[in-house]
């Protein structure tokens, strides 16, 4: 009886001794084990900018509105790509001008910094025909304030359906992008 009292005592002993070390070695089982996290971005709104002589500003704006979310969608679920809200400099600086963001770098670059990521992505809808227009983007690196990558995916024809492919076109571009540069986790 003696002897399993002994057993019991230095079982418990070892038990506490050895508590800590299991906690650890079991948080960092949970990490090897756990995915990789998602590269985080930043998107900005796109800003349009309509050349042609004749403008339908309402029709454009709207369709500009939608090609944000559209990006988004597309590298959070094809390209576990995560994307951060943006801070509301972006839509302060945005309000300065047409095609403000998208033609001072540094500034986006600094909405990237605000917002906490390593890489914001600028864009604009360039329309210069009323049958074509070109979607055109800057992947920005927030720490140099330089453009990483330039991207353009022209758009004829029925504008609806295209646009949605050539989001989804710009999308593999950026990711593209981001893997060359190892900006990809």
């Amino acid at each position: 009886m003696k002897q399993s009292r002994n057993y019991s005592d230095r079982a418990s002993s070892l038990a506490i001794r050895y508590r800590p070390r299991l906690g650890l070695l079991l948080l960092l089982l949970s990490m090897i084990a756990a995915p990789a996290s998602a590269t985080t971005i930043a998107v900005l709104e796109f800003e349009l900018k309509d050349l042609t002589l004749n403008p339908n500003l309402v029709a454009e704006t709207k369709r500009t509105k939608t090609l944000r979310p559209l990006l988004v969608g597309r590298l959070t679920e094809h390209h576990d790509i995560s994307v951060v809200e943006n801070p509301a400099s972006a839509r302060i600086e945005a309000e300065k001008g047409q095609g403000y963001l998208f033609d001072r770098p540094a500034v986006a670059a600094k909405i990237g910094r605000e917002a906490g990521v390593g890489w914001i992505v600028s864009g604009r809808l360039h329309k210069a025909s009323f049958l074509f227009v070109y979607l055109k983007a800057q992947l920005i690196n927030t720490k140099t304030d330089r453009i990483a990558a330039d991207f353009v995916v022209e758009i004829k024809g029925p504008q609806q359906k295209l646009t949605r492919k050539g989001v989804e076109t710009l999308a593999q571009q950026v990711f593209a992008a981001l893997e060359s540069i190892g900006a990809v986790q």
